[in-house]
């Protein structure tokens, strides 16, 4: 019998599931996950907490290696937690006060003499990008031979972002994900779209690319960059190249003048081309390295612009993204 009572005691401890009172005051302090630390008859017991707040009532879950177990009347007014868990032949009540992010109180079997106490913690919310985050030099094999490349992945709260770089410039990746040590993103370049997937294995990555629409792709495989030895320079403001620029690009059928915008819009950049009798939005913006590079959809064709800045010009070249046409293109920042 009391092993019994032992083991229905851990049991508690190892698992909560759903509560079905209304919101009380202050609920917002409690939701999220906690670890959770208990003595029970037979020693310390842990278990993760986690409570929500769905369909007008506070839930909570509990987990551990031994499964869930639902409890009830889960009720919050701050500062003071209460909820009970009806397991087997035995009731249970815990109670706690929860102080500077803190949970501590006692656990009890109703209508018995077992109790004893308990301690709760708030977990670290985990990071989206957990060990991907940072710099990798890339290789994709292509039916052209193999591209190399540099990603730069970040993460702002709970989103990841980042950059694809080579000596041809750079360009934002999109839909990017990392789950279960798995990433995942896209590229958009002429008009198509690439989804790479790749598995991460210590400071590798292993995968593929191919056409997110569907068809044939190939091997994508990345390393971690090994950390500058001193303190690299600090990036360049994406300011630097904001603002309007006359442009000249110069075709196989005379010269094309047009305006070209840039702004910032957080840390990325956005841009149209401006002519008298329209405007053409820039697409996959990007400026790294004293380089600007963009891409523009015009008259049923996708172009790639590629331009240097130096001494407030702008000097560089435009090419069919899926055609022979190509061009240079000169460029000057526009007087107030």
């Amino acid at each position: 019998m009391q092993k019994r009572l032992a083991l229905t005691t851990l049991a508690v401890f190892f698992a909560f599931g759903l509560s079905a009172i209304p919101a009380l005051a202050g609920v917002e302090s409690i939701l999220g996950k906690w670890q959770v630390k208990a003595v029970g008859p037979n020693g310390p017991v842990d278990a993760e907490f986690a409570f929500r707040f769905e369909g007008g009532q506070l839930q909570a879950t509990a987990t551990s290696s031994q499964g869930s177990v639902p409890f009830s009347a889960v009720k919050f007014e701050e500062p003071e937690l209460s909820m009970e868990l009806t397991l087997g032949e035995g009731n249970y009540r815990l109670k706690a006060i929860l102080k500077n992010d803190v949970l501590e109180g006692t656990w009890e079997r109703i209508g018995g003499d077992t109790k004893g106490p308990w301690t709760g913690k708030r977990s670290a919310p985990a990071a989206a990008g957990g060990g991907i985050l940072g710099a990798w030099s890339t290789v994709a094999v292509t039916p052209n031979g193999e591209m190399a490349a540099t990603l730069e992945l970040k993460q702002a709260e709970d989103k990841l972002s980042g950059v694809i770089s080579s000596d041809m410039g750079s360009m934002p990746v999109q839909e990017v994900s990392f789950k279960e040590n798995k990433l995942q993103f896209d590229i958009e370049l002429g008009g198509a779209v690439y989804r790479i997937k790749a598995a991460l294995e210590g400071d590798k990555l292993s995968g593929g690319w191919a056409p997110a629409a569907g068809g044939d792709g190939g091997e994508w495989r990345a390393v971690r960059k090994a950390p500058a030895a001193s303190a690299a320079p600090a990036a360049q403001s994406v300011p630097e190249i904001a603002g309007s620029w006359n442009i000249v690009a110069v075709t196989p059928d005379g010269n094309m003048q047009f305006v070209a915008e840039l702004a910032q819009a957080g840390e990325a950049l956005k841009g149209a081309l401006k002519a008298p009798d329209s405007t053409i939005e820039m697409k996959n913006v990007a400026y790294a390295n004293n380089k600007l590079t963009f891409e523009v959809d015009y008259m049923g064709g996708t172009y790639r612009i590629e331009a240097t800045l130096a001494n407030d010009k702008l000097t560089g070249k435009w090419a069919a993204v899926a055609g022979s046409e190509n061009g240079t293109l000169t460029g000057e920042r526009k007087k107030p």
